[in-house]
């Protein structure tokens, strides 16, 4: 592995603009050619430290979200990595499900500190491998790494791995029109979240999920965390994976609500020149809101979250 990858002048410049994410950061990228997956293909791995956790992580540039990580130095995913910032203390415990190669479960680590917790859920033995070693990296001993999916009840499901992106997959069926985009299959564990958590003595203040379509899975498997702690909850709500899963966005919504939740969309706005956290209140399922959270009616933290409306 490479200490820096062969980069032309337009992308160094274009790494250096972004780094400090100044106005027009994403077009400068795409102009330096950063989103042109067929040229980044082979590109090797090579290492980066984080500007906000200021931890070595290892970055495949021939994938698209490690590659655009590798530019910004941060995740690309802007708008959980304020929720975390603006919410999440030390002392506390975040649970990461579908946690990938670790970017939140290791921003997580930086923010609740040693004297907190993280433990992290990923069935995907590649993404798993590249979790575990950033951790051993950094000697991030407070998290946890658990290599299984959550769901509502034990068993074996079959995992299939996008070809595009390598570390995302998905225990929903494929379509047939979207066969050709598996790259890998796994049988993975799946094991019940209340469970898991209780047999470590888990509080969680925070839980991420992001398990492509089977949210309302996972929740239901964390009925008894979610009663017990009332810990905020954000999750990827995407219709199209829900239905592939066999339930829908207006099903988790109902969930959460019956659990005495209220929701809001996860968003960013510009304040003058830098993104801020948006959180406006929602109360049913938004095509403008692909990430949701939310909040239990009883955690004074739902009047922190008004703040950012």
């Amino acid at each position: 592995m490479s200490a820096s990858p062969p980069l032309t002048m337009a992308q160094h410049l274009a790494r250096f603009y972004a780094r400090r994410e100044l106005p027009g950061w994403g077009r400068v990228l795409r102009g330096a050619g950063v989103y042109n997956d067929a040229a980044w293909k082979g590109a090797g791995t090579f290492e980066s430290c984080g500007k906000w956790d200021r931890c070595r992580v290892s970055l495949d540039l021939s994938n698209w979200s490690e590659r655009q990580t590798y530019f910004l130095g941060r995740f690309y995913d802007l708008p959980m990595q304020l929720l975390l910032r603006g919410f999440v203390r030390p002392g506390d415990c975040v649970v990461d499900v579908g946690a990938n190669v670790g970017m939140i479960s290791i921003l997580a680590a930086r923010l609740v500190g040693p004297s907190g917790r993280v433990v992290s859920f990923e069935p995907n033995p590649t993404a798993f491998r590249k979790l575990s070693s950033a951790l051993r990296t950094n000697s991030l001993s407070w998290v946890s790494p658990r290599p299984c999916a959550l769901a509502d009840q034990h068993g074996e499901l079959m995992l299939s791995v996008v070809t595009e992106h390598t570390g995302m997959g998905t225990l929903a069926p494929v379509p047939p029109a979207d066969a050709g985009l598996v790259s890998a299959t796994h049988l993975v564990r799946v094991c019940v979240g209340d469970e898991v958590l209780e047999a470590e003595a888990a509080r969680p203040s925070l839980i991420k999920i992001d398990v492509e379509g089977f949210e309302l899975a996972v929740l239901k498997g964390l009925a008894r965390t979610l009663v017990r702690h009332h810990p905020i909850v954000a999750a990827e709500i995407v219709q199209v994976h829900l239905r592939r899963a066999g339930t829908s966005a207006e099903a988790v919504f109902d969930l959460m609500r019956g659990l005495g939740y209220e929701a809001f969309g996860l968003a960013t706005r510009r304040r003058p020149v830098r993104h801020r956290l948006h959180l406006p209140a929602i109360t049913k399922p938004s095509a403008d809101f692909n990430n949701v959270v939310w909040i239990h009616r009883d955690d004074e933290r739902l009047a922190v979250a008004t703040g950012f409306a």
